[in-house]
């Protein structure tokens, strides 16, 4: 993970934890696509100590070093992408599909999208024990979130975000949705903001 410029005021990048659905979601993604076997190829290019924390078991609801979500996204990226994070805004959006059930299906459907990102940025906590999820503007057209007290390590993180943003936007009904993360916490910004952009 390159070092960058990041914003002074945020929280120490080894006491973020984030809870196993992150490596579930993510390890689920490389079987889906890519099929049987190719978890093998991400697993040789991340650290000892997360290789042999993702061959065991992944406790859904147990808390795991955030720095693993990020490894393992980069790995990712690394073996099976192109290196330019783009697969992981393709990990973001497989996991706003996968982990929603079909009751939240019907209800991001049936409620406007700025009510289902704030029912979102109360669970936050459920996912990351830092950090907070605002839903900063919501219109017509678009919307912003925000991402604040958090550290995100490293580009990969903000991708995944973009991609778990647009697909909620696209299962809520809207078309054409595009998502630009604006302001990032590692260029020196308080904050991450991701601007969504579609038509109803």
């Amino acid at each position: 993970m390159a070092e960058r410029t990041v914003h002074p005021d945020l929280p120490d990048p080894q006491s973020i934890q984030s809870k196993g659905f992150t490596l579930r979601g993510a390890m689920g993604f490389v079987e889906a696509e890519y099929g049987p076997g190719s978890m093998e190829k991400v697993l040789a290019r991340v650290e000892p100590d997360l290789r042999k924390a993702l061959s065991g078991l992944i406790l859904p609801s147990a808390w795991y070093p955030f720095r693993y979500q990020v490894e393992l996204y980069e790995a990712i990226d690394r073996a099976l992408g192109r290196g330019d994070f783009a697969l992981c805004r393709k990990i973001g959006r497989y996991t706003a599909e996968k982990e929603a059930s079909t009751f939240h299906k019907v209800l991001i459907k049936l409620a406007s999208l700025k009510s289902w990102l704030k029912i979102a940025s109360s669970m936050w906590g459920m996912y990351y024990n830092a950090g907070a999820l605002k839903v900063e503007e919501m219109g017509d057209a678009g919307g912003t979130l925000s991402v604040s007290a958090f550290h995100p390590l490293s580009r990969a993180f903000c991708e995944d975000l973009c991609g778990w943003f647009q697909k909620t936007a696209e299962m809520s009904g809207k078309k054409g949705v595009t998502v630009t993360h604006t302001k990032c916490l590692l260029d020196g910004a308080p904050a991450c903001l991701y601007h969504a952009s579609w038509k109803e």
